[in-house]
């Protein structure tokens, strides 16, 4: 076959695959900045009651971020030593320990979120974004996802101006285990706490 001819039949059978990589480029960008207005239509509305604020942020939390990958992750090592009974209950007490953390930090908040590029990694894809906050200094982010099986993105971890949510959170609950007699048990225990009042 004629050199050209090849080059053609390669050009044919690669041009979609590029196109939908680019187009998964774009897609992964666009996702993020809809998360984040989502954050400022739902949750951080003042309006809201504490328990409406917590309700839409724990609905975009689940839907938007790959919560059982986080948790494996944030407990390391202690992961494989817990029953499936266990690791439930981990589960469940971690997300409510995200939402009770972090959708009160919302409340009020003022700001554009801008994705500025989207590259892929080892089928990752890391999106990088400003946050323009209106009275303070922006955050340079960078977003972790990938496309799972049903082709909706799912986020894996999010750097705020370099610094990994998930290395610090597993850092901090690494630190709870070690120094508590009940282990996981106790740091289960202790965001338990946090959450209920």
């Amino acid at each position: 076959m004629p050199a050209f001819k090849k080059l053609i039949l390669v050009i044919v059978f690669l041009f979609p695959f590029l196109t939908y990589s680019d187009e998964n480029l774009e897609q992964s960008k666009y996702f993020v900045e809809d998360l984040g207005k989502q954050v400022v239509e739902t949750v951080s509305n003042v309006n809201l009651s504490e328990k409406e604020r917590n309700i839409n942020f724990r609905n975009l939390y689940l839907s938007s971020f790959d919560n059982y990958y986080i948790s494996r992750f944030v407990l390391g090592r202690y992961w494989k030593r817990l029953d499936s009974k266990l690791r439930k209950k981990f589960i469940a007490s971690f997300d409510n320990y995200i939402v009770a953390t972090y959708a009160p930090k919302f409340k009020g908040w003022e700001g554009t979120f801008k994705a500025v590029d989207s590259l892929i990694e080892n089928n990752y894809f890391n999106v990088k974004m400003n946050v323009l906050n209106k009275d303070g200094p922006t955050l340079k982010l960078m977003w972790k996802i990938y496309l799972d099986k049903n082709k909706n993105f799912k986020i894996l971890d999010v750097n705020i101006d370099g610094v990994s949510m998930l290395v610090t959170q597993r850092a901090e609950f690494m630190s709870v285990i070690k120094n508590n007699p009940n282990g996981v048990i106790g740091l289960i225990e202790a965001m338990d706490r946090k959450t209920s009042g």
